[in-house]
């Protein structure tokens, strides 16, 4: 059985923007004067569940009460920190719900009809019984919140396998690459949907990554192009690199994103920045090798290890 919620509006884009923006929802179709209506599908693809907003010329005659609600459980507190900050970031503000359950285990916005939407964390047990689930299991983290929360705590460092993603949690280190494709793999393993593996290409500078400055400084660079590995979740970009990773800073030097499978965070990722790195040297008329400039890559790296 699938599920649509069918709702009428007097402003299509408005919605449209909340639901994407705010929630993350991709937008799957949309038509246009179809026997007088427009409309936009909303959700996330290969889901039994989507939203159908519609406009026409006969206006909406809504009238919600406090009890109209949509809810949506979220698996994470870092996805649910995710769109109360887009939600901020808006001017969205939060308001107490009617329902004391709701107030309790829920925060609660208002959709631009003023539909109540609710947010609700929810615990998703970690149930595969594959090696590196049990890794993760061994010690003590028996949820997909607890998980992600482990791994963003863990330390930054290169580990001895690019390819043997449970060393991040044996060895108790990992870099972008090794800790978000651990997740994904562990998402895959334990049936856990909406999780995405992003490579997005940026403008490394000490703005967006401090602790890189005086190499980049002294090597004569304000910026060198940087692979970095992160998640999309339900939508929402998260980056658990660290306990202060921050992808907003990154976002606005954003060159390209491109979604992989976690095998090819070792050898396929490599190839494309190296590649990439290879052509903007040649863009930017560089009087520079590629084996100078890669140099400069890795001792960021180093510094930022250090740091």
């Amino acid at each position: 059985m699938k599920f649509r919620h069918a709702r009428h509006t007097n402003d299509l884009a408005v919605l449209t923007e909340f639901y994407t923006a705010v929630l993350g929802l991709e937008e799957l179709g949309r038509f246009e004067n179809h026997s007088g209506y427009n409309g936009v599908f909303l959700g996330f693809p290969h889901f039994d569940w989507h939203l159908e907003f519609t406009e026409s010329e006969a206006p909406a005659e809504h009238h919600p009460d406090q009890d109209d609600l949509l809810v949506f459980y979220l698996s994470s507190e870092e996805g649910w920190n995710a769109i109360r900050r887009d939600a901020e970031r808006l001017g969205i503000k939060t308001v107490p719900s009617r329902n004391p359950y709701w107030q309790a285990h829920g925060v609660e916005l208002r959709d631009p009809d003023n539909f109540g939407v609710v947010l609700c964390r929810e615990e998703v047990p970690l149930r595969s019984r594959d090696a590196v689930t049990q890794l993760v299991v061994d010690k003590g983290v028996d949820s997909w919140d607890q998980f992600l929360k482990h791994v963003r705590a863990i330390p930054y460092g290169r580990n001895s396998s690019r390819t043997d993603f449970g060393l991040v949690v044996s060895e108790d280190k990992g870099t972008c690459s090794s800790k978000h494709a651990l997740i994904k793999q562990v998402a895959d393993r334990n049936q856990i949907g909406g999780v995405e593996l992003i490579m997005g290409m940026y403008k490394m500078s000490e703005a967006n990554t401090p602790g890189i400055g005086r190499v980049l400084s002294n090597n004569g660079l304000a910026y060198i192009p940087e692979a970095h590995c992160y998640l999309r979740v339900h939508g929402k970009r998260l980056d658990l690199t660290n306990p202060h990773s921050d992808l907003q800073k990154i976002l606005p030097d954003l060159l390209e994103e491109q979604l992989i499978e976690p095998e090819q965070v070792g050898t396929f990722k490599v190839e494309f920045h190296q590649a990439y790195v290879t052509r903007w040297i040649a863009e930017e008329g560089l009087d520079r090798s590629f084996a100078e400039v890669w140099k400069v890559r890795e001792d960021c790296i180093a510094a930022l290890a250090r740091g």
